[in-house]
């Protein structure tokens, strides 16, 4: 334990109750500032702006974090914001250079703080959400674990909002208060993001999708519009005795627990769980993950192993990209150089179904963008663009057309299989293209 409890831990947690000033005051100039996904309490983000002008060179790294003004030019005088997730708050500023961005796997986020190299990014301050303090003084980071628990244990100072709609969780969600250094109160709300999605397309993308899985699988399913859009269209119509082992989960798939869908029944690692780093999209979702016994949550380090997702041998995983090239290299997060979102668990769970012994992986997207207009499949991606998974380990492809399949089949064969799921007016060019790069 972080501090010594030869009193009472409630004497412990009040003497360290603060406002969000009180927790801005505690980090120095150069600190380095860690904030996990969903765990950003704005009024300590807004009391840290403040401070811009009084501090200099603090790093902040976070995914999915708002604004709170700490992305302006004028922040940039006092703090370095390094991305980790492209989103609605941050591409602006990434466009406009007034913030980094972090190449950023979740899995070994920290390895070279662990393996005390001399380059680490030291973890001088961590910022998560818990919920109030049980009878024992343990809180819970609920819903939303990500690397909160283990990198807490990796900081200097530890700063939680308390938040009492954050409650109590079961898996690997409990930190001691005597391994935290500050408690801010906090009452914000879960607030879900709004979610839009192309019914046509997704009820396509959906009915091709449910072909792949078998009664028994285990699956995982990536969050996005589209993956949401699916499961309202039927990705799980007819099936039973599923499992669940993944990142996060899309809105609509918890109460398929309840309805028997997803029993964990032929989970290899969890038998009877219902597993993920992150459960919930709603209010009315988490409130039934709370106490839960059904639902179990860990950390990104265990979960996004691609050592561990192998160990589920019929795992099907399931995740959204935004464009391909011919040979099957796959574009996740970026468009062209222009960071768009963010890696997550795609790559991590692409490879571990590579390693399962029956796994499939599964990229889905719609066969056009911009209205239409643009080809999500391309002869070549064009100078900058990212690859986030590689040909090698290209599987399945799935477009509002079609299935193609590209596991072990040559470059001409996957341009073959690619072109088949396209939008029909980007075929022609697609097969000429294919004849240039391919074909004497």
């Amino acid at each position: 334990m972080r501090h010594d409890l030869s009193g009472n831990w409630r004497d412990h947690y009040d003497a360290r109750v603060v406002s969000p000033e009180g927790a801005a005051a505690l980090v120095e100039s150069g600190d380095h500032i860690w904030i996990p996904p969903g765990h950003a309490a704005p009024s300590i983000l807004e009391a840290l702006a403040a401070r811009t002008g009084d501090l200099e060179d603090v790093e902040i790294r976070g995914l999915g974090v708002p604004d709170g003004g700490l992305f302006s030019a004028e922040a940039a005088q006092s703090f370095r914001y390094q991305d980790q997730f492209g989103n609605a708050f941050s591409r602006g500023p990434l466009e406009a250079r007034t913030i980094d961005y972090h190449p950023y796997w979740l899995v070994g986020a920290h390895q070279s703080l662990d393996a005390g190299r001399e380059e680490a990014w030291p973890v001088d301050n961590i910022l998560i959400t818990v919920s109030e303090p049980n009878e024992a003084g343990f809180v819970s980071v609920g819903c939303s674990v990500w690397d909160s628990v283990t990198t807490s244990r990796r900081a200097k100072r530890v700063i939680a909002a308390v938040n009492p709609h954050t409650q109590h969780t079961h898996g690997e969600t409990v930190l001691h208060v005597s391994e935290i250094d500050a408690f801010v109160p906090d009452d914000r709300p879960f607030a879900p993001p709004p979610v839009e999605y192309d019914e046509a397309t997704d009820e396509a993308i959906a009915h091709h999708t449910n072909e792949l899985i078998e009664d028994g699988d285990t699956v995982q399913v990536g969050i996005g519009s589209h993956t949401y859009g699916m499961l309202q269209h039927g990705l799980f119509d007819g099936k039973q005795e599923l499992s669940y082992f993944g990142e996060l989960t899309v809105r609509g798939i918890v109460p398929m627990v309840e309805q028997g869908v997803f029993t964990g029944r032929g989970s290899q690692l969890h038998p009877g769980k219902f597993v993920a780093t992150v459960i919930g999209n709603t209010p009315e979702e988490r409130a039934a993950v709370y106490g839960n016994h059904a639902f179990e949550l860990y950390g990104t380090e265990y979960l996004l192993d691609p050592r561990n997702i192998a160990k589920n041998d019929r795992i099907v995983a399931i995740n959204g990209g935004l464009g391909l090239d011919l040979s099957g290299q796959t574009a996740v997060y970026t468009i062209g150089p222009r960071i768009y979102a963010g890696l997550g668990g795609h790559l991590a769970f692409a490879l571990g179904a590579y390693l399962s012994p029956r796994g499939r992986y599964v990229c889905v997207l719609p066969s056009t963008a911009a209205n239409g207009t643009v080809s999500t499949i391309t002869p070549r991606f064009e100078a900058g663009q990212v690859v986030s998974v590689p040909r090698e380990i290209a599987d399945t492809v799935v477009t509002e057309h079609g299935i193609a399949r590209l596991l072990g089949k040559s470059v001409r064969q996957r341009a073959e299989e690619l072109i088949s799921v396209a939008h029909p007016d980007h075929r022609g060019e697609l097969r000429q293209a294919a004849q240039r790069l391919f074909y004497p």
